[in-house]
């Protein structure tokens, strides 16, 4: 399953995206923030976007599921 976390950097992002990656349903997550993180975690890739005027349905295509936290 394919997981979006919008607003992956923050205090509940980061903790949303911990828990998806312990998650063995989840093969890929792939987290949105302003800017990307200087952390890493596993089956997560961070992309630099902007939900106020970024074109996000790139990042979102594909998607199982969208966690919206921004």
């Amino acid at each position: 399953m394919k997981v979006v976390v919008v607003g992956a950097t923050g205090n509940v992002g980061t903790a949303v995206v911990r828990a998806l990656t312990a998650d063995d349903r989840v093969s890929e997550i792939v987290g949105l923030a302003r800017r990307r993180p200087d952390w890493e975690r596993p089956k997560t890739t961070f992309v630099a976007a902007d939900v106020a005027s970024d074109d996000l349905v790139p990042h979102l295509r594909g998607a199982d599921a969208v966690v919206d936290l921004a």
